[in-house]
Order: C-alpha cells, then sequence, then structure tokens
C-alpha cells in the first residue's frame, strides 16, 4: 500500500469503518487506561483518510493501526508516530472520555455506551453483572494460581525452583533481548524485544514475564509527541505536535504556553494516561 498518489489518497476519503478496540486485544490488560467513543473523520496533518467510528483505548491503538483500513492508509503514508499521535489526540478530545481501571482477572471491552466495559477471565464472573465493578470467585470454588477453580490446587513452587523457570525463559533470548508478553498472544505467549530501541517497550517489556521485570514505556504514547525514538532504553522526542516543544532533555514533549511546569503537567499526564501493565 506504500506510495499512495494524489488520486488513491482522495478514493481514501471515502473510508469508514466501525469497531471496538480495547485491551482484550492484548495478551495481559492495563490496570489504567484511557478509552472513548471515537466518531470523526482521521485527520493526520490536515490529510482526511476516511471515517473511523470505534470505541478505542489508548492501549490499544497499536492494533487499531494494524488492522483498521483507515489507519493503515494514513500510517502508509505519514508512519506510525504522527498517526498515532492524531488517534491519541482523538481519544483524550471525545466527549465521553474515560480513565478505566480495572479489577484484577478483567479483560477490558471498550463498546459503545461502556467505553470502560469489561468481562471476567480465568474462571472468575463479574460483579454486579449489570454494571460491575470487580471479578469475583464464585462461592463453591477457590482460587488456584490465579484461577477460579473447583479442582484440587497442587502445592506452590518454591521460589527458587520458579527462579530457575524464569531463567529458561530468559536463556531463549540472545543476550541483548529481552523476554517479553505477546499482544494478543496466550497468557504464556512470548516473543524477544530489544528494549534498547524498541518504540512500545521502551527500557523494558510492556508486557512484563515476571514479578520483577521491569515495565517499559510505549514512546508512542507520550503526550503531544509526533515523531519519537527509543535509544538506550530511553523515550528520545524528535518532533512535536503544533503547540508543543521538546523538553530540555528531550524526553518529553511540553506545552508551549505553560514551560514553567510543564514537566510536572507531562509527569501528570504520564501516570493518567499510559498503560501500567500488571505482571
Amino acid at each position: 500500500m506504500r506510495g499512495f498518489t494524489s488520486f488513491v489518497l482522495a478514493a481514501l476519503s471515502v473510508l469508514s469503518a466501525t469497531g471496538a478496540y480495547a485491551q482484550g486485544h492484548l495478551g495481559r490488560r492495563a490496570l489504567l487506561d484511557v478509552c472513548a467513543n471515537v466518531d470523526v473523520d482521521l485527520n493526520v496533518l490536515g490529510i482526511v483518510f476516511g471515517k473511523i467510528d470505534v470505541c478505542l483505548c489508548l492501549s490499544a491503538i497499536p492494533t487499531f493501526l494494524e488492522t483498521n483500513v483507515v489507519a493503515i492508509a494514513a500510517v502508509d503514508l505519514l508512519g506510525i508516530a504522527d498517526v498515532t499521535a492524531a488517534l491519541t489526540a482523538l481519544i483524550n478530545a471525545a466527549p465521553d472520555h474515560k480513565t478505566c481501571h480495572y479489577p484484577d482477572h478483567a479483560l477490558p471491552q471498550c463498546i459503545p455506551g461502556s467505553p470502560c466495559g469489561f468481562s471476567c477471565s480465568d474462571g472468575f464472573v463479574p460483579s454486579l453483572p449489570q454494571d460491575p465493578t470487580q471479578c469475583v470467585c464464585p462461592a463453591g470454588k477457590k482460587v488456584c494460581n490465579g484461577v477460579c477453580t473447583s479442582a484440587p490446587c497442587p502445592s506452590g513452587l518454591s521460589s527458587r525452583k520458579r527462579d530457575v523457570q524464569q531463567m529458561q525463559y530468559w536463556a531463549q533470548c540472545p543476550r541483548e533481548l529481552r523476554a517479553c508478553g505477546v499482544y494478543g498472544g496466550a497468557a504464556r505467549a512470548w516473543e524477544c524485544v530489544d528494549t534498547e530501541s524498541d518504540l512500545e517497550s521502551c527500557g523494558g517489556c510492556a508486557i512484563p514475564l515476571f514479578d520483577k521485570a521491569p515495565s517499559g514505556v510505549d514512546c508512542t504514547a507520550l503526550h503531544g509527541v509526533s515523531d519519537v525514538a527509543c535509544m538506550s532504553g530511553h523515550c528520545v522526542v524528535k518532533r512535536c505536535m503544533p503547540g508543543f516543544e521538546p523538553s530540555v532533555d528531550g524526553s518529553v514533549c511540553l506545552s508551549e504556553s505553560s514551560q514553567g511546569h510543564g514537566i510536572a503537567e507531562a509527569v501528570e499526564y504520564a501516570v493518567e494516561h499510559l498503560p501500567f501493565w500488571k505482571h
């Protein structure tokens, strides 16, 4: 799809797509996310690529960029960073956007009218059924190794044995790479990632496999960022959206109108909007 002509771009402006994109697309969920119903034209740098009508979460933008025809067209022409920045702005500007807090064992389901909706996994059930706030293990069952089950629960592994098993996982990757969980994969699915340069797992895994593994940063989700790289495990801003400029250390984009407290705003935004992965 690369190498669009102006004619093809004009044709793409009539494209539309509907659907729901939430953390249910991911192998493991985010405890905190921002979701909204987005029903607008996708306008990136003044180019209208088509209509999008979806319930979309910040953490699901990478999946959306790979599966939505309008987003794919925009990425092919302008690149991931600019399209990600545009979608992030649309979510944050949507009238019904919400900061979603998910309970343990939740499978987020962003649907029209309920951006923070979720179902439950691992044998747990929603409570309350109509407007759930928790996932609970029903009476008559018990929680065994994180799963609600009626089956007998075997003795837990010793910490030393767990450490050995974890090292076996790590040994599958070359020394310069880290074993990380996989978006959309099974609970134990993993892949080798260079966390020193990966945009979505910068400085650590976006989906850590182990309890003590460092969590990475999704550089593309930084507020106001238009073009960014991951270098030596740190996000390095190359270009900001209009109205923003890179911080002195180049790690974030700061509002031009509030440079005096821009760093505090950036930190607050990261706490409220960036996915924090349960591991």
